[in-house]
């Protein structure tokens, strides 16, 4: 009822009513809000009724519907009694079909009731939708089918969307995608960008100007705001009867902010505000900028790296591209790379191009046109290095048309084209990747002879060659066919050494052979034995003699030699030397650039593969139980490195700090492994003798010696020292080797009688002094003898010290004025000194001592000693490259060390400050694994475990920005194959596997940072290589030795053949389903699937040192047919091999085996 009491009938509403009135005067706010409030309630029952008029000539079934919806609206819409006695009293109208039909003529006919709107209610603006209450009531009929569509078009009611209907189709729904629908995050995605902006004040007039004071609110307070008729979006932020059904979700937005949708309106005019506009004005601008300088590479790659922004849009870069998106995003990019191929005609950079189009394709098209394109790409291009080396890439990881002999075949197309090209400064080293990824291929695929004797002919051939002539292949000829010992060998002093051993023949006793009984069992244990006995070649005199391929012939070398006699790679020959052994790459700023970013190649980085009873538990290093304090396993545990190698990580103590050859001992010393640990040691001893000016060498074949003998490590350092008396690099080394082995004093005489010994040495070498007193020092440190540190550090300025006069462990520690300023300049002057000798060890060690002295002198004031390397880090910015870069990396890591050192010794210190200096080196160098190792344990220690997961998905995503960037104006070849590195991801699934429960970590967290790892860019389609991690062994044999640990064979199973055909070259990964996966109840791999992976062996052309005769197979088979029970189940299923789309389910295998 109206409040004035009218009975008048009111008009029915029409879209007239929201029409804006004229401007009349403003009555009373309490009496309009209240006439409002009557008046709708007023119309709520006029549109039932008239809805209840039309429905009464559908018969008393629409009758029995009405009331089901009055009953029902009654429940749902919250009125009081009041109201609902009016509404209920209204009559119902009983008028004929015939006098309504010409009422609603005479309505129709009547001017004025209808008028065209142009600007639209304005209260949709306010709520963002219809009102809620102008729309007449109705309800759906039919079970959720539509009209006009077939019969499996349904709106699913289950879906979590107030704003629209979702229409679904199929005649069921997994459990899966009901429980995601209806899940609790099921929003959050929905959720999209919020548009913020300061509040706009009304403006100020003339005559607040004129007042004596400032208000601190212009709008005043809410019972004002009323009076003055000032109500904003504010009050319907509160209001009971919201456009959202129920109070608004509070925004917990600052007063003097507010949020701005999508349309902001000013006056009349309504201005849509596009979230994306940045991303399609830089999309113009780089169209601009390839139309008005096509010939511009590095622009038209920037417009095709933009597609993928374009596509995800603003404030989603994060989300998961769908595969139909993945395949659009793929074709628009192959459209711009074959519309930039057309237009930049010939430049010298177009492999970029070239490469890009194919990696694009590689996601359109299937194996037989990419291999088409491929060759096209090749035969028009056949000079760029580039393309053959991803084509390289492409041939070792193509399952179908793989064989050994045919990517043997390419490696020698890419290293001949690159011997016979012009002179540049990275072609040694290209040549250099290249017979290495030829040689690990080799070894890998079951060859290890001939990769160990042309590894042998090689280094001969560099560096004992015995003169420069004509003949020099003859020569070699005559060497090798001689069957004396070559290097490595025991006995062996080089080619050009004139002594001659003879080597006995040598016998190898074999005692596994195949038994019927157990076949691939016993096939397995005796190929393993044979694999051992021939990791090097053999002799034609030794036995067996059944095997041609163990005796290697100057034939099988010749054409690999005469591709490097021109070349002057020697110092890169060692370094690949290290990265075929499997030991950590001697990094220095010579090959900071080069042979460095090797350390994240998929193809190189295979340790755990050489290694077939390597288990999963070896590799976490799990915590000891009930120790809560150390309850985070150790940062040193980590076993894969990528930081610069030094003395103090070579030589490091189990625990104290991380150690370089830690893997390695694990892998390769005392088991059965692909590289023999004595040929090794053997090879660096010679090449340290080949190269007597490399003090380095010397000290990293010391520290070999030390992981495999220490009692030879001493001999061995003894026996240098007498070679070269004046380095004090060596007397450094051979203390350190005393320290380690428990000789405290022998190792402080050492020292001492080596500084004594400097003052007569010349400048150069005395300079290499601080390296022992750091070393001494950080010796004292790790022992908490601070006093006998505090005494080293003020005997420092004199270059010499009294073994006996150092103090005891129980002595304060006293730092006079006057050795505080000699200790300063002294450490003041050597850094000096190293910056104008270009030392970055000497620089690193005095301002690491400088560090430490402020942090003894303050007691343990980690602060003032962070002081000292951010004063170092000062003066290396004005250096020059690349030598400024290699030594803010060593400076951070030393930094990095004093807080691993404070950490464990205080009890007392800032998390927050530990965690901004690591994050600081991780901005500076994100894929040190020093850095990330010392954050992760720091996080590990407190309850907040997403930190490590952002940092890693930072700098995962980084490097795949940054490399594309950098591709478009860096002209230098790039070895690795991969953006990210390796070590990279394998420390995301060691941190994974580390994180407790309680922070999140789950078997489908761990299987989800393993899919990361093999399809790094699985969430989006940005260029990488075609190849990425899915190439690299370790990855996929702890992805399966994972598996096994869960129980969970079938998985293992798929995951094995994922694997198998990813790395078809791989012996060892396939080796794995004779070793761990064989049958051991329903879901182990059987007769029939073992034989089938026993063929793909065959197949591929892979060695097999013990082959099975067809027949004893066939006759095992028929003998298992005839007696089923005896096979326990086995089934007769052929293999099926998965397309690798990361991480599908089991039953989408497809491409059968057979």
């Amino acid at each position: 009822m109206d409040p004035s009491g009218s009975k008048e009938k009111k008009a029915v509403p029409r879209f007239a009513s929201f029409k804006p009135l004229p401007t009349a005067p403003r009555p009373d706010r309490r009496h309009d809000s209240q006439s409002r409030d009557s008046s709708r309630r007023d119309e709520e029952p006029r549109h039932r009724s008239r809805h209840r008029n039309h429905r009464e000539r559908d018969g008393s079934r629409e009758r029995r519907l009405e009331r089901k919806e009055r009953d029902h609206g009654r429940r749902s819409e919250p009125r009081t009694r009041a109201n609902d006695a009016q509404s209920e009293a209204v009559p119902l109208p009983t008028q004929p079909v015939k006098a309504v039909k010409e009422k609603r003529d005479e309505i129709k006919d009547e001017p004025g009731l209808f008028f065209i709107d142009r600007k639209g209610d304005i209260h949709n603006k306010i709520y963002g939708t219809l009102h809620r209450y102008s729309v007449p009531r109705y309800h759906r009929f039919g079970r959720g089918f539509i009209l006009g569509l077939p019969r499996s078009y349904r709106i699913d009611r289950e879906s979590v969307n107030e704003d629209a209907l979702v229409v679904t189709t199929g005649a069921w729904r997994s459990d899966a995608s009901r429980t995601k629908k209806r899940s609790i995050l099921s929003k959050v995605d929905k959720q999209g960008t919020r548009l913020l902006r300061v509040r706009q004040e009304p403006e100020s007039d003339i005559a607040d100007a004129e007042k004596d004071f400032l208000p601190f609110s212009t709008s005043g307070s809410r019972s004002r705001r009323e009076i003055l008729g000032d109500v904003g979006v504010e009050d319907d932020r509160y209001g009971y009867r919201s456009i959202e059904g129920k109070a608004k979700a509070d925004l917990d937005l600052p007063s003097d902010v507010e949020e701005l949708s999508d349309i902001d309106s000013s006056g009349d005019q309504g201005i849509r505000m596009d979230l994306d506009e940045d991303a399609k004005r830089m999309n113009a601008e780089l169209t601009r900028a390839v139309e008005q300088n096509p010939h511009d590479v590095g622009a038209w790659l920037k417009l095709v790296e933009h597609q993928e922004t374009l596509l995800l849009g603003a404030g989603r870069e994060s989300r998961v591209l769908s595969s139909a998106e993945q395949r659009s995003l793929a074709d628009v990019k192959l459209s711009l790379y074959e519309k930039a191929l057309k237009k930049v005609g010939q430049n010298p950079t177009i492999d970029r191009l070239l490469l890009g189009r194919l990696e694009e394709g590689a996601k359109l098209w299937d194996t037989k046109k990419l291999s088409a394109q491929w060759q096209a790409v090749l035969k028009s291009h056949s000079h760029f290095i580039s393309l053959w080396v991803k084509y390289l890439d492409f041939r070792q990881t193509e399952f179908l048309d793989f064989t050994y002999e045919r990517c043997l075949g390419t490696f020698f197309e890419c290293m001949k084209l690159n011997a016979s090209s012009s002179d540049r400064p990275e072609k040694a080293q290209i040549q250099v990747y290249l017979f290495l990824r030829m040689s690990l291929f080799m070894r890998e695929a079951g060859f290890s002879e001939l990769s160990a004797g042309l590894w042998q002919a090689l280094l001969e051939f560099t560096f004992f060659h015995p003169g420069h002539s004509d003949t020099a292949l003859a020569d070699f000829a005559t060497f090798w066919e001689s069957e004396i010992p070559r290097i490595g060998e025991a006995g062996a002093k080089g080619w050009k050494s004139r002594e001659r051993a003879f080597v006995e023949p040598k016998l190898d006793v074999m005692k596994s052979y195949i038994e019927p009984k157990d076949i691939f069992l016993s096939w397995s244990e005796s190929e393993n034995e044979r694999i051992c006995n021939a990791r090097l070649p053999a002799r034609s005199l030794d036995e067996p003699s059944d095997d041609p391929f163990r005796v290697i012939l100057f034939s099988d070398l010749e054409e690999t030699l005469s591709l490097f006699r021109s070349l002057d790679a020697a110092d890169c020959l060692i370094d690949a030397l290290l990265y075929y052994c499997h030991l950590p790459p001697l990094i220095s700023q010579r090959n900071t650039n080069t042979t460095r970013t090797w350390v994240g190649d998929n193809f190189l980085q295979n340790h755990l593969i050489d290694t077939p009873d390597y288990t999963l538990k070896e590799w976490l290093h799990k915590a000891e139980e009930g120790d809560l304090e150390r309850s985070a396993v150790l940062p040193t545990c980590f076993p894969h490195q990528n930081y610069i190698h030094t003395v103090q990580t070579l030589f490091a103590c189990s625990g104290s700090w991380f150690s370089s050859l830690q893997l390695w001992r694990e892998t390769n010393i005392g088991r059965e492994s692909d590289i023999d640990a004595d040929w090794t040691r053997r090879v660096l001893r010679l090449l340290v003798e080949a190269n007597p000016s490399r003090d380095d060498l010397a000290e990293y074949s010391l520290s070999v010696e030390y992981a495999c003998n220490s009692k030879e490590a001493k001999k061995y350092a003894k026996a240098l020292l007498k070679k070269k008396p004046s380095s004090l690099r060596l007397y450094n080394c051979y203390a350190l080797i005393e320290c380690r082995s428990g000789n405290r004093a022998a190792a402080e005489n050492v020292w001492a009688t080596s500084l004594s010994m400097s003052q007569n040495f010349n400048a150069a070498d005395k300079a290499d002094s601080v390296l022992l007193w750091h070393a001494w020092i950080w010796h004292c440190l790790g022992t908490q003898e601070l006093s006998r540190a505090s005494y080293l550090l003020q005997s420092m300025p004199q270059n010499s010290i009294d073994v006996k006069s150092l103090p005891e462990p129980s002595t304060g520690i006293t730092f006079s004025p006057a050795n505080s300023l000699q200790i300063q300049r002294f450490l003041a002057d050597s850094q000096e000194q190293a910056l104008g000798r270009g030392s970055p060890a000497v620089f690193v060690a005095a301002t690491d001592c400088l560090a430490i002295f402020s942090y003894l002198a303050h007691s343990g004031d980690l602060d003032k000693s962070l002081d000292g390397y951010t004063k170092g880090l000062a003066r290396l910015t004005l250096q020059p490259e690349p030598y400024a870069t290699f030594t803010t990396e060593l400076l951070l890591q030393g930094r990095a060390r004093l807080l691993y050192h404070h950490i464990r010794t205080s009890s007392i210190y800032k998390p927050t400050l530990i965690r901004t200096v690591l994050s600081d080196s991780i901005a500076s160098f994100p894929h040190n694994t020093i850095f990330l190792s010392l954050f992760a344990w720091n996080e590990s220690r407190f309850r907040i475990e997403e930190r490590v997961r952002d940092v890693v998905r930072k700098i995962t995503h980084t490097a795949r920005v940054s490399t594309a960037s950098s591709s478009s104006s860096s002209s230098s070849f790039s070895f690795s194959s991969t953006e990210v590195p390796i070590t990279t991801h394998l420390f995301s699934i060691y941190t994974e596997l580390h994180r407790p429960t309680y922070a999140g970590s789950t078997l489908h967290s761990v299987r989800a940072a393993f899919e990361k790892a093999l399809h790094p860019d699985s969430s989006s389609s940005s260029s990488s290589s075609p190849v990425s991690s899915a190439s690299n062994l370790s990855l996929w044999k702890l992805y399966i030795l994972f598996e096994i640990s869960r129980d969970d064979l079938r998985r293992a199973k798929h995951i094995f053949y994922r694997a198998m055909r990813a790395c078809p070259w791989s012996k060892g990964l396939l080796f794995m389903a004779f070793s761990h996966l064989r049958a051991a109840g329903q879901d182990g791999m059987h007769f029939e699937e073992l034989r089938r992976v026993y063929q793909v062996l065959i197949d591929k052309e892979l060695r097999v040192h013990v082959e099975i005769d067809e027949s004893l197979l066939d006759a095992v088979q028929e003998e298992r047919l005839r007696h089923p029970s005896s096979s326990r189940g086995q089934g007769h299923a052929p293999i099926h091999l998965p397309e690798d789309e990361g991480g599908g389910e089991e039953d989408t295998d497809t491409n059968n085996l057979q």
